[in-house]
């Protein structure tokens, strides 16, 4: 294959490998979409690495020491990262402190230990266009890919050259496309079925998964192989070259990478660079030319910078999406940083010695240069400064946490802080708004913080309370009489008041809950996850296992789902109240609180925002705006066990809903109270649910779940007559007439709802031992 210059090596490539990069940043900043400049910079990654690797595994003097090659690329990739990863730190702690959450302290460390990828998937972050809620630290995912591809590479280029040194005894030449190309080829089949497969099932794991990536970086790596045995006529080449970079350059205008990368699309843009590659440079002679190489050298640490810059100076300038002007700006500042970066860091810390050879004691004669050549001290003076680097931004998470369990462990002074109770007090005393309304988002509630709670991207058909470290029961934990929670985190966010009032009056509460998975028994609304619906089919088996006195949750929010703002009663939740209904379940739902949301549907940050403006018109809404006239739950409040508790006065006191109550702010986030504000909401929400509860303890009920069996019409009301099955119980007097059970004619249910009866061995062995062990009571029949 003609080759530009006398050299091996392809400088159209490194031409190419910064005019993917350029676009990338053009893209993030202008159009906000995936260009596809990532997955070319990967397939080329995988060219130019690993078939380095494998050219050198199959020399003569090869030494398949994997320690040298791993050696050099942490001092061409650490250093770049460490500085830009540190000066981000930086930036966030002095100057964007509304971007510090322990997601993001979590996603520091990941970026320097090369699993931010894994991270970010575990976080289930979507990739998202620049707005000032997305992480600087977000692009950073496919340098993780790219490194962890790399430690694949050099291990293969070890085994390669141990396999050639005893191939060679028995032939004079090896060749590594023999050696290593079937496997390579395998592999980026593998993997490219992988993606194709998660396109359709996952793709916000397929997007991140080093496993479902693996095959642009190893199909780079089968180009490197064989790529120079293609023979192509003059001008089919230079029409491959002009038509490659076409297809690269135009790949974000034709496709969303964010939603179809690295799924069978992304044959498009990587299909242009292996055209590119195949063109052996003819047709694109432009790529090699100076400017051009300059634009590769600096496309690293380019890449690096451009993102951080783009998203902090955005949040900085309290902008929701940069403007024209600040992309420009980015986009300067960005280069400049890079050729600093390349200039300053880059070149003078990056290995410049040759590999060494089978037998070459390296080590010692570097020991051996630091202590007579300048040059080599300051090399390993700058070492010892990303060393610093390195520490000082894994410490700065360290110091997040530790400001987020310093303020989980203070409780606010009621008489300063007196919260909700000041909607009735004449004179509100003067104090700073507390906690820390950049550390709210942290301080989530007592089942979520405990691991009692399932998150969006766990396995629906499991139950948090199962594998949390903690046994998950709070209030009263001796208490006889049982509350469970179930839905999701706008049920959980209740559990600090609940847990207050359980142990004052005592019921203990379990979680049954998931983030985002409203309760129900049959899905009627068509707006919710199929994992919810998965989800709820194991809560509800659970629930009639642990057959409780109470059930808790809300019973109104907006179905944003369907564009629908006001609060309003889901009618899925009506098909779990008819089923508790036919069981003498009592309920307790919550009036849900208000949403804030920015026009483009993400969640504003209430707290933040006024601690930024003091404006309670800007950050807060007009209560008719979030709440419908009436209580929408009021209506289904006819039975004596069912009680709709009205919070809207709470949040919305007067017309408006604000972010600060009494000197606490309300929301954590953009829809989620904090517990400060929610521990102030006890004794009115105690003084809703105080009849429920004491009618639950006054009265007996059947507690055997082999006896509910479930039918087509209402369970009738508990025996007070002995039988040879069970035990003679009288029914006892209610405490007080504000609790006496009345003949209320209860709801029709929906439907019949067929549950299992009580079966030990159908519980895995370990969910088995959690409901014996915290629910005794549930003993199997005999």
């Amino acid at each position: 294959m003609e080759q530009l210059t006398a050299s091996k090596y392809r400088y159209d490539l490194d031409g190419l490998r910064g005019l993917a990069i350029a676009f990338v940043v053009i893209f993030h900043v202008f159009v906000g979409r995936v260009s596809g400049g990532v997955d070319v910079f990967l397939l080329l990654s995988g060219y130019f690495f690993l078939g380095a690797q494998l050219r050198y595994a199959v020399r003569e003097t090869a030494d398949p020491n994997p320690l040298w090659p791993l050696w050099r690329t942490i001092r061409r990739l650490v250093p770049s990262l460490a500085l830009t990863v540190g000066a981000t730190a930086a930036a966030v702690y002095f100057l964007t402190p509304e971007l510090r959450n322990l997601n993001l302290a979590r996603q520091f460390e990941a970026a320097m230990g090369y699993f931010l990828n894994w991270e970010i998937a575990a976080q289930g972050a979507a990739y998202s266009a620049a707005q000032s809620q997305v992480s600087p630290l977000q692009h950073l995912w496919s340098m993780a890919v790219q490194g962890q591809f790399y430690l694949f590479a050099i291990t293969l280029g070890s085994v390669v050259a141990w396999w050639a040194r005893r191939r060679r005894r028995y032939a004079k030449s090896v060749s590594p496309a023999r050696l290593a190309g079937p496997l390579l080829i395998l592999l980026t089949a593998a993997s490219f079925g992988y993606a194709w497969y998660l396109s359709m099932n996952d793709q916000l794991l397929n997007y991140y998964s080093t496993f479902s990536r693996f095959w642009e970086l190893c199909l780079g790596a089968v180009l490197a192989l064989y790529a120079s045995r293609v023979s192509l006529p003059a001008q089919l080449r230079a029409a491959c070259g002009i038509v490659g970079v076409l297809m690269v350059l135009s790949t974000g205008l034709l496709f969303d990478g964010a939603t179809l990368f690295p799924g069978p699309a992304t044959l498009y843009p990587i299909g242009g660079a292996v055209l590119v590659v195949l063109s052996g440079g003819a047709g694109v002679r432009w790529l090699a030319s100076p400017w051009m190489r300059w634009l590769g050298r600096i496309a690293y640490p380019l890449y690096l910078w451009h993102w951080p810059l783009l998203i902090i100076s955005t949040v900085y300038l309290n902008l929701h999406n940069p403007t024209l002007v600040l992309g420009v700006c980015v986009i300067a500042a960005s280069v400049i940083l890079a050729e600093l970066t390349h200039r300053c860091v880059e070149e003078p810390l990056k290995q410049h010695g040759k590999r060494p050879v089978a037998g070459e004691r390296r080590c010692a004669t570097a020991l051996q240069q630091v202590r007579v050549n300048m040059a080599a001290r300051g090399r390993a003076f700058g070492g010892l400064v990303v060393a610093l680097v390195v520490i000082s931004t894994l410490y700065v998470p360290l110091l997040w946490r530790a400001e987020v369990a310093a303020l989980a462990d203070v409780r606010l002074d009621p008489v300063r802080y007196p919260g909700v109770a000041a909607t009735s007090m004449s004179r509100v005393p003067a104090a700073e708004p507390m906690p820390d309304p950049y550390l709210l988002a942290d301080l989530v509630s007592p089942a979520w913080s405990d691991g009692c709670m399932s998150l969006l991207h766990d396995d629906p058909k499991k139950l948090a309370v199962d594998f949390a470290d903690s046994d998950c029961i709070y209030g009263d934990r001796q208490a006889e009489t049982l509350m469970v929670m179930v839905g999701g985190s706008h049920a959980e966010q209740w559990m600090a008041p609940l847990d207050k009032l359980g142990k004052q009056h005592g019921f203990k509460i379990i979680p049954l809950v998931r983030q985002g998975c409203p309760a129900f028994v049959e899905e009627k609304d068509r707006v919710f996850s199929e994992d919810c619906k998965q989800f709820n089919q194991v809560m509800i088996k659970r629930l009639e296992k642990l057959n409780p006195d109470l059930v808790f949750s809300t019973a109104t929010r907006p179905l944003l789902e369907a564009g629908r703002f006001l609060d309003e009663v889901p009618k899925s939740y009506v098909t779990l109240w008819d089923y508790l209904a036919q069981r003498n379940i009592a309920f307790v739902g919550v009036r849900d609180n208000p949403w804030f949301l920015n026009p483009d549907g993400t969640g504003q940050m209430v707290s933040q925002c006024f601690a930024e403006t003091g404006d309670i018109s800007q950050c807060g809404r007009l209560k008719e705006h979030v709440y419908a006239p009436v209580n929408p739950a009021a209506k289904y409040q006819k039975r004596p066990d069912f009680v709709a508790v009205d919070t809207a006065d709470w949040f919305c006191p007067v017309d408006t809903c604000p972010p600060v109550i009494g000197n606490i702010y309300v929301y954590r986030d953009g829809n989620h109270m904090g517990d400060d504000f929610a521990l102030t909401l006890a004794p009115l929400l105690w003084e809703q649910m105080r009849p429920v509860v004491e009618l639950v303890k006054h009265n007996t009920r059947v507690t055997t779940p082999h006896s509910m069996a479930p039918s087509s019409a209402p369970s009738a009301p508990p025996s007070t007559t002995s039988s040879s099955s069970s035990s003679t119980t009288a029914q006892p007097t209610p405490a007080s007439p504000s609790v006496v059970a009345t003949s209320s004619p209860q709801p029709t249910p929906v439907q019949s709802y067929s549950l299992p009866e009580w079966d030990r061995e159908a519980l895995p062995n370990k969910e088995n031992q959690w409901v014996l062990r915290h629910h005794p009571r549930l003993e199997p029949p005999h």
